[in-house]
């Protein structure tokens, strides 16, 4: 099982106090290959793989008690994308990003080897797999790839993104 590690954990952090408390960011030179991160231990409620699934993934497997125990689940389970979204909020809480995020440049793969259940805990290492910097030299980017588990240590998604960062020579744009 994953280990949290707190927001002091990685090389090279630029640290400023912003209001409630310490704030960390990092630019593009501060992630380095190899590098991981751990986020919080995410909890999935019935209620909120409930509300996603109505409003985002309406298919009875995610909504309907009586289908989904019937089914090839033998019960609710929530939708992916909502773990994914999870997943990825709670990498966007701890700040790494902070403002120096330019955005997304999209996914390489999106995995869901294994359901996610009303009620499991999620454990997400997240680890640089490669950093490159652009011609210019005022972005970057950074491939990240996540990798979370349940409370039972099964696998449940693994996903690699990519995403342009800020150069601290980058200024404004």
């Amino acid at each position: 099982m994953f280990v949290y590690l707190d927001m002091f954990s990685a090389k090279h952090q630029n640290i400023y106090i912003k209001e409630g408390g310490l704030r960390i960011t990092m630019y593009f030179e501060d992630f380095h290959v190899g590098q991981r991160f751990n986020l919080a231990p995410i909890t999935m409620t019935a209620e909120e793989i409930n509300e996603f699934a109505r409003r985002y993934d309406p298919q009875p497997i995610h909504i309907d008690a009586h289908f989904s125990e019937n089914g090839p689940f033998k019960g609710i389970i929530a939708s992916g994308f909502h773990t994914a979204s999870v997943v990825w909020g709670k990498w966007i809480e701890s700040e790494r990003f902070g403002t120096e995020i330019i955005g997304g440049a999209g996914l390489d793969f999106l995995n869901w080897p294994a359901p996610v259940r009303p009620g499991d805990q999620l454990f997400t290492e997240i680890e640089v797999m490669n950093t490159k910097l652009s011609s210019r030299g005022k972005r970057g980017l950074v491939t990240l790839r996540f990798t979370v588990l349940n409370q039972e240590e099964t696998l449940v998604l693994t996903t690699q993104c990519n995403v342009f960062l800020k150069t601290k020579q980058s200024g404004s744009f």
